[in-house]
């Protein structure tokens, strides 16, 4: 016979046994590729329009689907150091200027951004002035390094100090 006492327990062994299988994230099943660049694209940082720009440029796939784009690898950093932004990152996607004309990057040019070497402290101006230019090998960052200086860096050495460093870089050239 079913008592009250034992009818609670099934009743509660059900629903935990049905929680049990919500206990894992589950990635939305959409696609995560970077695409051409827009005229109406906007920088998720700072609202500027993207395609005019000079220098790299990123984007990132979020889980629930949508892609977010950047006017520059320095912005996207912004995002990335958020600490509410790596939760949501599927993969972002910056371009390999070792590959890319400097003053127009090509589309065709993007690499995954935790796999890029980066170069800091170099003169050159990207869409919000200095700008991490961003490399698919450590050759073409040091080919770089020869021609305009700088300081490389792997993807997981970009901090909030890095990024503080080319605003005051920034911040000391105009002036």
């Amino acid at each position: 016979m079913l008592t009250r006492r034992k009818f609670i327990i099934v009743l509660g062994g059900v629903t935990l046994a049905g929680l049990a299988g919500c206990g894992g994230e589950e990635e939305v099943a959409a696609a995560c590729e970077q695409r051409p660049f827009r005229d109406d694209d906007e920088c998720a940082v700072c609202g500027m329009f993207i395609a005019e720009f000079p220098g790299p440029k990123a984007q990132a796939c979020l889980r629930d689907g949508r892609l977010l784009t950047f006017c520059s690898t320095s912005d996207m950093f912004v995002w990335l150091l958020q600490p509410d932004s790596v939760p949501q990152l599927r993969q972002a996607f910056v371009h390999d200027m070792g590959i890319a004309d400097w003053d127009h990057p090509s589309d065709d040019a993007f690499i995954p951004a935790d796999v890029a070497v980066y170069v800091t402290e170099h003169p050159v101006m990207g869409a919000m002035g200095p700008t991490l230019a961003s490399f698919g090998s450590e050759e073409a960052a040091r080919a770089f390094m020869a021609e305009h200086d700088g300081r490389l860096l792997g993807y997981e050495e970009i901090d909030v100090q890095v990024l503080n460093d080319l605003a005051r870089a920034h911040i000391e050239r105009t002036m």
